[in-house]
């Protein structure tokens, strides 16, 4: 894989809140492109910080319900967030 297509991981470990302000910075960016590879860009920061223990339990709580969501937005080819399922989803989790 090259490595511009992965997570700054060694940042992310010094300074958590860059992976949440890149996850905010992609889910802002989605609705304009509706790119399968940035779906699945925003589950592997998704699951990154729910993984994180120290973000505080409800914003992990909050990453791990998204999982569903952005599993199907980046399996399905992408819909638009707005308009697709959000309940009922099988879970899909990268690692």
């Amino acid at each position: 894989m090259d490595t511009s297509d992965t997570f700054d991981l060694l940042a992310y470990e010094q300074q958590p809140e860059l992976a949440l302000a890149a996850l905010l910075q992609m889910m802002s960016r989605f609705p304009q492109r509706q790119s399968p590879a940035l779906a699945d860009a925003i589950l592997g920061h998704l699951c990154l910080v729910s993984d994180d223990e120290r973000y505080p339990e409800p914003l992990r709580q909050c990453a791990e319900q998204l999982l569903d969501l952005w599993g199907n937005y980046a399996q399905q080819g992408c819909a638009c967030p707005a308009s697709g399922p959000v309940a009922g989803m099988p879970r899909h989790r990268l690692h």
